[in-house]
């Protein structure tokens, strides 16, 4: 189990939304955060209810508090997964950014980047979608000719240190029009963040074709439900023309 809550089985993709270039076993990747949460507060639930099924009386504020503590608790994981560390005070309680939603990219490549004939070095438009609590995150990056996806992350405190700074490791796919000249990939990324709500993100990135660079991450706004490259770009446009006509 990955430290972002995800189980991985089987062995690397080399295909992935229906791209069959390259070879090797398909990898299923499960993310049962959803479910876990379920459960637990499923589990929390059913001992308060075995408690009132078996006639155990909870006629002391003691009991009661033993009675009910369960699923309290459990609840309340789940409402500061997803929401309360958000809140505005309770965030000052931790330093972990908040930095889901829609950001607008420009990747950079360093000059000794291994970047095959015909490759673009850049400046490269791209966007990034970021699903967030505060013990699960998932990043999906995408480019005209390509789409990444993170499969594990950790965070990172310096000390002194206003906010967390984040790590991913990521695999990269291409379209099929371009996966012969860009095999599917894995590769690292870190962003440097200053602030619990950062709008601006410096990153770098890595990879195993031994490329690399630097990234400059905009936040566009909180939305997720971005398919593709093509996708968020239409949906940037739709409200830059919104602003102009307002």
């Amino acid at each position: 189990m990955t430290r972002s809550g995800r189980w991985r089985t089987g062995w690397p993709s080399c295909s992935r939304h229906g791209d069959t270039s390259g070879t090797g076993a398909r990898s299923v990747i499960v993310r049962p955060t959803t479910p876990v949460r379920t459960v637990a507060v499923v589990i929390g639930f059913a001992y308060t209810a075995v408690l009132a099924v078996m006639g155990i009386r909870l006629d002391s504020l003691a009991r009661i508090v033993v009675g009910v503590f369960p699923i309290l608790a459990t609840a309340g994981l789940v409402v500061w997964d997803l929401w309360l560390w958000k809140a505005p005070l309770l965030k000052l309680l931790t330093h972990r950014p908040r930095i889901d939603g829609l950001w607008k990219v420009t990747l950079t490549p360093a000059a000794g980047s291994h970047i095959p004939v015909g490759g673009n070095w850049g400046p490269i438009p791209a966007y990034v979608v970021i699903s967030q609590s505060y013990w699960s995150l998932h990043v999906r990056q995408m480019t005209a000719e390509s789409a990444s996806s993170s499969k594990a992350f950790f965070w990172d405190h310096t000390a002194g240190a206003d906010a967390e700074t984040l790590s991913f490791l990521y695999q990269n796919g291409a379209r099929p029009e371009h996966a012969k000249r860009s095999p599917r990939h894995l590769g690292t990324c870190s962003f440097d963040i200053a602030r619990r709500e950062p709008t601006e993100i410096e990153g770098r990135y890595f990879t195993d074709r031994y490329t690399q660079g630097g990234m400059e991450l905009r936040l566009v706004d909180r939305s997720k439900g971005h398919a593709s490259y093509q996708d968020a770009d239409t949906y940037v446009g739709n409200m830059q023309s919104d602003q102009l006509t307002s």
